[in-house]
């Protein structure tokens, strides 16, 4: 069973921004929407798989230097097993809470948690099987702000994470028993982001390498990969934001992923 779990990582940028507004709006409320695609190309495994994500994030600026924050997140999964004639669902709840702190000169520290529970269901031509399973996530990263120009805002990014899953025990429907499944991952996330302010427009491109202590998913070798994307932010009046991403991967073998969202936040 191939499944992939995806950490909550805090909209970093989106705290910093609500630097700019007066004390008197410390609070920050976004709500987003994510679908994904993506298709594995395993020898021994073909599939294809399709994600909505929903989102509710709220946060608030905490003295001068400090924003505290919530999330919660739903995942609806399908997947079509082609080698082995499948279908499959899981359904992921989750709730994360994450932290920035300014340091100085630019520089920010920014750590999360989160935590998820998982509905599994998949179905193969004689075979079907239900299952529960639930992660947590811990990550601590520092961000490195630095402005080119006026217009023109870079940052730098490194950021470690810790993935502990647990697959609970099952017997599928011919009664076959599966025991239960612990596992844990490491991984360094390094890279960088341009962003570009144009009156109501910011366009920003992204960069990032990502270095695990072993395959995300078995056979495949993508301990080592880079994701890329695009995007740009909105400003609908000066308390309210419309953002919107396209991102992929490369270097990733068997594996093609792309995922686009819109997201909307608030301060007041």
């Amino acid at each position: 069973m191939l499944i992939k779990f995806k950490n909550l990582i805090p909209l970093l940028l989106l705290a910093i921004s609500a630097n700019a507004v007066a004390d008197e709006k410390p609070w920050t409320m976004s709500a987003g929407l994510t679908y994904r695609d993506t298709n594995f190309t395993l020898p021994t495994n073909k599939s294809s798989s399709e994600y909505w994500s929903t989102n509710l994030s709220l946060n608030r600026k905490i003295g001068d230097a400090t924003w505290l924050g919530g999330t919660i997140a739903f995942n609806d999964g399908s997947t079509r097993y082609k080698t082995l004639n499948g279908n499959g669902d899981v359904d992921t709840n989750s709730v994360g809470a994450y932290i920035t702190h300014y340091l100085s000169t630019g520089l920010y520290v920014n750590g999360a948690l989160s935590y998820g529970k998982l509905d599994i269901n998949n179905k193969f031509t004689t075979t079907k099987l239900d299952s529960d399973a639930d992660y947590t996530s811990a990550s601590l990263g520092l961000t490195q702000l630095l402005p080119l120009s006026y217009n023109l805002m870079s940052s730098l990014n490194a950021r470690f994470t810790h993935i502990s899953t647990n697959i609970d025990s099952f017997t599928t429907n011919i009664g076959t028993s599966v025991a239960d499944n612990n596992n844990s991952l490491n991984y360094l996330t390094l890279g960088g982001r341009l962003d570009y302010k144009m009156d109501i427009w910011t366009p920003y491109v992204h960069l990032d390498w990502l270095k695990a202590s072993h395959e995300f998913i078995k056979n495949t070798g993508d301990d080592n990969y880079f994701t890329y994307g695009i995007g740009a932010n909105f400003m609908v009046n000066k308390e309210t934001s419309l953002g919107v991403s396209l991102n992929s991967v490369f270097a990733k073998r068997y594996v093609d992923d792309v995922n686009v969202g819109i997201n909307l936040s608030h301060r007041f």
